[in-house]
């Protein structure tokens, strides 16, 4: 059960950072709610991330009420542009999973994640993503969130794990305002990104300063 894109389509891109940014000229097309309760527009994020058309072109955000959110498979084609993000804040809102590499349904690395997003031009906001898998009795790859896509600007999220949680895999990736925490390579890639992060470092945890 996987979390895969759902976030914000940015149409204007940072020329100095190459990274995408927000300007008062940007408008949302649509907002989208999602909350367990039924009070919003869906109570799944699967059920949200399935009602945006694919090629699609305006800026569709994708609000989800605090909480815990499981059991739930979040997919989206390279092609579905769309965006999530929580008021709430990361502390309040998270998406969490167990899978991990090598596990009873044959799980590797690269599809274990809790969070995987493979598309170009993506804000997320206010989210933490967590693996769940206790790495403390048996190491195992158990990513919290995997990156892929260009010009991808994450702020104010978290990613939890233990092994791997963070896997900035391809492209350029901006993180801002994140709390990144793991023990064993929990964060690697090939990503050619900018972390904001102070010299305060310790071993199992890396606070990235700043707000967006």
């Amino acid at each position: 059960m996987k979390c895969l894109l759902f976030f914000f389509l940015m149409t204007v891109l940072s020329t100095s950072l190459h990274v995408p940014v927000a300007t008062a000229a940007a408008s949302i097309a649509k907002t989208i709610v999602v909350n367990p309760s039924g009070t919003g527009d869906f109570r799944s994020v699967q059920e949200a991330v399935n009602s945006v058309p694919d090629y699609n072109n305006q800026w569709i955000k994708i609000h989800l009420a605090s909480g815990v959110y499981r059991f739930d498979r979040h997919c989206c084609s390279c092609a579905k542009h769309a965006g999530a993000c929580s008021r709430e804040g990361a502390q309040k809102t998270s998406i969490e999973w167990g899978d991990y590499a090598s596990d009873s349904r044959g799980h590797d690395t690269a599809s274990c994640g809790t969070f995987t997003s493979y598309a170009s031009n993506i804000v997320v906001a206010g989210i933490t993503f967590k693996n769940t898998y206790d790495g403390y009795s048996h190491t195992k790859q158990a990513v919290a969130a995997l990156i892929a896509g260009d010009k991808s600007s994450l702020y104010s999220c978290g990613f939890v794990g233990y092994q791997d949680t963070l896997a900035d895999l391809f492209g350029r990736h901006y993180f801002k305002g994140c709390y990144i925490q793991g023990v064993t390579d929990f964060i690697f890639g090939l990503g050619q990104s900018i972390y904001e992060v102070s010299t305060r470092t310790c071993r199992d945890s890396i606070r990235v300063h700043g707000s967006p």
